[in-house]
C-alpha cells in the first residue's frame, strides 16, 4: 500500500506518491537511511515553497496574464526601504480599489529585489482585464510614476513553473535576496489523498484521460531518511478546456509528449 497525492488545477495536475512513515510494501528492498541535515532541511523548506507559489500561479492565472516588471528611474530610486515599501503600497493598493469600483478582484504575486548597488525592482503576476470599465495596462501606467513597466505574456510552456522558483529564490546572482507577497484572495489547491491498496506503481506512469504526462517531469528517487522510494509527475490537459470548466484561448504549447 502507498499513498497518493494528487494537486488538481484544471489545466496541470501534479501527483506524488510515497510510502507512509517508515513502511514500504512488503518484501521491499530499502536503501540505507540516512539522518537530515540542517541543510537537507532548509532544502527541502525551499523546494516546498518552489511547489507552493507554482500551484498559487497555475490555479489563479491563466496563459496571456501578465508578469510585469517595474524599475525605477535614476532619479526616483527610493532612499530608504520604507520608501520603497510605500511605492510598490501605493501601486497595489491603487490597483485594488480600482478594481473593486468596477467589480474585479485584485490578484497578484508580487516579489521584491534588491540589486548589487541598492537598487529596487519588482515582479508581479497580475491577471490581464481589457474591459471598458478597467484596463489592467491603463492601471498600471497610471500608478506607477517612478520608472519603466515592462509587461510580458504568461505562457503555459514552462513559464509558470520557472516563475515560481524565481520568485521564491533566495539569493540573485548578485548576492541578494528575495522576498514575496500575494494577495489574500489566491485560491490554493486542495490535495486529494487516497490509500492506493498496490504493491508499487508504474515506472512510467500513464495520463488520465485528456491529459498527457509533460516531458522530464516524472522523478523516480528514493526518500533518503525513510529509504524507500516516491514518484512525482506533472500531466497538462489536451484540450482548450480543463476539468474546472476554465477556457483556454492560446494554444496548448508543447503537445502530448
Amino acid at each position: 500500500m502507498y499513498d497518493k497525492i494528487t494537486y488538481d488545477m484544471g489545466w496541470v495536475v501534479q501527483v506524488e506518491k510515497h510510502y507512509p512513515g517508515n513502511y514500504g510494501a512488503p518484501g521491499m528492498a530499502r536503501a540505507p537511511k540516512k539522518k537530515r541535515t540542517p541543510e537537507d532541511i532548509a532544502r527541502q523548506n525551499e523546494r516546498n515553497k518552489v511547489k507552493r507559489v507554482q500551484r498559487l500561479i497555475i490555479m489563479n492565472f491563466k496563459e496571456g496574464d501578465w508578469h510585469l516588471t517595474l524599475t525605477y528611474r535614476k532619479d526616483a530610486r527610493p532612499a530608504t526601504e520604507e520608501e520603497a515599501k510605500k511605492c510598490i503600497g501605493d501601486l497595489l493598493g491603487g490597483m485594488r480599489r480600482a478594481y473593486k469600483k468596477a467589480g474585479y478582484p485584485f490578484k497578484y504575486i508580487c516579489a521584491t529585489e534588491k540589486g548589487k548597488r541598492g537598487a529596487y525592482h519588482y515582479h508581479l503576476i497580475i491577471e490581464d482585464i481589457a474591459a471598458p470599465d478597467l484596463n489592467t495596462k491603463e492601471m498600471v501606467m497610471k500608478f506607477w510614476p517612478h520608472g519603466m513597466r515592462n509587461f510580458s505574456p504568461l505562457y503555459k510552456d514552462g513559464e509558470f513553473e520557472d516563475l515560481a522558483e524565481y520568485l521564491t529564490k533566495k539569493e540573485t546572482k548578485e548576492g541578494k535576496g528575495h522576498s514575496y507577497t500575494h494577495s489574500r484572495n489566491l485560491i490554493m489547491p486542495k490535495p486529494k489523498r487516497e490509500k492506493i491498496h498496490q504493491k508499487t506503481w508504474r515506472k512510467d506512469p500513464i495520463p488520465k484521460k485528456g491529459y498527457y504526462i509533460v516531458k522530464d517531469s516524472v522523478i523516480n528517487g528514493i526518500n533518503p531518511v525513510t529509504g524507500y522510494p516516491y514518484q512525482h509527475y506533472t500531466m497538462r490537459c489536451t484540450s482548450e478546456e480543463d476539468t474546472h470548466g476554465r477556457i483556454y484561448t492560446g494554444t496548448i504549447r508543447g503537445g502530448p509528449q
